[in-house]
């Protein structure tokens, strides 16, 4: 795989991105990294040949948007103002989480009261086999005959 290394500014202008997309994309994608010597230097990041563009696109100054993919309220709307719209859909959609919150709180509630319930029978449970294990060791005591009318009688 080819490779070059490139300062944030130049891998930006390269691939048509702004220093701080560049920076992010190279720690997602982890690329080796050369930190400067000197105080004020400039870090640079091994890009992948394969990102580079046939035609490089020039970076947007920060501050700067395409005015194309900029799409107002309105327009997404159909209407000159689609903020009644908007607040709607907005009021919607916290009504919609404050439900699945509802619902998540009393679920927990449940869970609860199932875990109270498992724990308890879990006590009851362990009090009973510790009452086993004190039956049988005392009859382990018990000499053979006794242990035998024992048996026969079922007691």
């Amino acid at each position: 795989m080819l490779e070059r290394w490139l300062t944030y500014t130049e891998a930006a202008q390269l691939l048509g991105k702004t220093q701080e997309a560049v920076r992010a994309l190279a720690r997602r994608q982890h690329w080796p990294r050369q930190s400067p010597n000197l105080p004020g230097g400039h870090a640079r990041v091994c890009v992948p040949e394969n990102l580079a563009l046939d035609r490089p696109r020039p970076a947007l100054p920060v501050g700067q948007f395409d005015s194309d993919r900029v799409v107002t309220v309105g327009q997404m709307a159909g209407q000159p103002d689609g903020r009644d719209q908007l607040v709607s859909a907005f009021d919607r959609a916290v009504t919609a989480l404050q439900q699945q919150l509802d619902w998540a709180r009393h679920r927990i509630d449940a869970l609860e009261v199932d875990l109270a319930d498992t724990r308890s029978a879990e006590r009851i449970a362990s009090a009973n086999v510790r009452a086993l294990h004190a039956q049988a060791d005392t009859r382990r005591g018990w000499g053979l005959l006794r242990r035998l009318r024992w048996a026969l009688k079922g007691d």
